[in-house]
């Protein structure tokens, strides 16, 4: 399984998740030519997504960063402003560049 670093910032109603690391499991397996590709933890991530009100059912997109042919460059932070306090629950979703889901969630409180 993979291991997803993140740092979640608080001020107000306003959050910010920010990555900060991702590893891929059995790295031994990864075909050399793919390894050699890879210069930092990023660079595994195609894809990641942030729910910012995860209600235990369906995952409901609310930001996203991709990756395309024309802009390989990824944003490794992601923004919401809630309208009101509460509990909520961030749920973030990567898809690495094999395709495979990992995914986290986070309880936090908005005053």
């Amino acid at each position: 399984m993979a291991y997803i670093k993140t740092e979640i910032e608080i001020k107000g109603k306003a959050i910010k998740v920010k990555l900060q690391n991702f590893v891929v499991p059995h790295t031994d397996l990864i075909p050399p030519d793919v390894k050699a590709s890879i210069k930092k933890w990023s660079d595994w991530i195609d894809y990641w997504a942030v729910d910012f009100d995860f209600r235990n059912d369906t995952f409901n997109n609310g930001w996203t960063s991709y990756r395309t042919k024309q802009e390989r460059k990824l944003k490794l932070t992601a923004d919401n402003e809630y309208k009101k306090a509460g509990s909520y629950k961030v749920f973030v979703k990567i898809i690495d560049i094999f395709g495979i889901d990992t995914s986290q969630v986070y309880e936090i409180k908005i005053k």
